[in-house]
């Protein structure tokens, strides 16, 4: 009798399992994989979201290794993943200890208590925006990972190596030495593009390893990258209105910074503290061609002694390495 009873449940599901299949296979997009291509970017590509590569990666068992894919490769892209909520922009962890030291902290008070007053950027952009330093000093490396991979993001525990003995709770800064940089007129060489990519805490020792744990990713972190000195970094506060120096000089070296599914134009110049700029100063930015045009406003964020870091504001053409830049109007 029971089975009689179950007969029809079994035949109505039986029936549902192809509408279940379909409603699945719409969800999986196929993509093939271009020269350049990393789970990352594709994830950034497809998703709007370069943090959900590893669920890329689990949908596509076959892939051994995420860090090789190639090109002419066929991948499933797991679009239902576009339907998760938007993710509110969470502070950073809080930290260990505040030390205030080059190369980014600086804060402008506000002299009355009466004025309102707001970050430039968010805390998250102001990290990642990076500067332009002669060296980069390093206090250890990433080794890599249990699972052998060599890209990683947030949460994930890595082996890491420290220059002096570290204890469970320590925190460091993951630095990433970029391309160096050549001024655009006199062709000295300025330095190098310095990233702070993430920062990652000592969470054991096991065998003789010392293991970390990302507590946060601005993009994707990678075997060999370098271990700085954690300390607190706060966004710029600058009271309005903002001033516009009279300073000319060069767009040294861009870059684009992607924080939480938007785009910043980050640029760096080759003025700075020596020269008399300002956090929240805004300069304008031309064109140099056969004739010089206008094509942006520009407002730093950080300083260094010769050089600063900004955030492109507005543009009416891409803001690009060897542009001018001029007093604002």
């Amino acid at each position: 009798m029971l089975i009689k009873k179950l007969l029809p449940f079994s035949i109505s599901v039986l029936l549902l399992l192809p509408t279940l299949v379909f409603s699945e296979t719409q969800e999986i997009k196929e993509y093939k994989v271009q020269g350049g291509d990393t789970l990352w970017s594709i994830a950034v590509k497809e998703l709007q979201d370069p943090f959900l590569w590893p669920k890329v990666w689990k949908e596509n068992p076959e892939i051994a290794n995420p860090d090789r894919i190639y090109p002419d490769q066929t991948i499933k892209i797991p679009l239902y993943l576009l339907q998760k909520e938007k993710k509110i922009e969470e502070p950073l962890p809080e930290p260990v200890a505040e030390k205030t030291v080059e190369p980014i902290k600086e804060e402008v008070k506000a002299e009355s208590a009466n004025v309102e007053i707001n970050p430039i950027v968010s805390k998250k952009i102001y990290i990642a925006s990076g500067y332009i330093a002669d060296y980069v000093n390093s206090l250890g490396e990433i080794l890599g990972s249990s699972t052998g991979r060599n890209l990683f993001g947030n949460n994930d525990l890595v082996y890491v190596k420290t220059h002096t003995a570290a204890e469970i709770g320590d925190r460091f800064y993951i630095i990433r030495k970029g391309k160096e940089v050549i001024h655009p007129a006199t062709k000295q060489k300025m330095g190098y593009v310095t990233e702070i990519i993430g920062v990652a805490e000592v969470s054991k020792f096991e065998y003789g390893e010392t293991l970390a744990k990302i507590l946060v990713a601005f993009k994707e972190i990678a075997t060999g990258d370098i271990l700085d000195m954690f300390y607190e970094m706060g966004p710029p506060i600058v009271q309005k209105p903002f001033r516009k120096p009279d300073i000319e000089g060069y767009v040294l070296a861009t870059k684009d910074l992607r924080i939480m599914n938007s785009d910043y134009n980050i640029v760096y110049i080759d003025k700075g503290k020596a020269n008399g700029l300002q956090q929240g100063d805004i300069v304008k930015t031309l064109s140099v061609g056969a004739r010089r045009v206008p094509n942006g406003t520009i407002q730093i964020i950080s300083l260094q002694k010769n050089t600063a870091t900004a955030i492109v504001v507005s543009s009416s053409d891409s803001v690009m390495a060897g542009n001018q830049i001029k007093q604002a109007e």
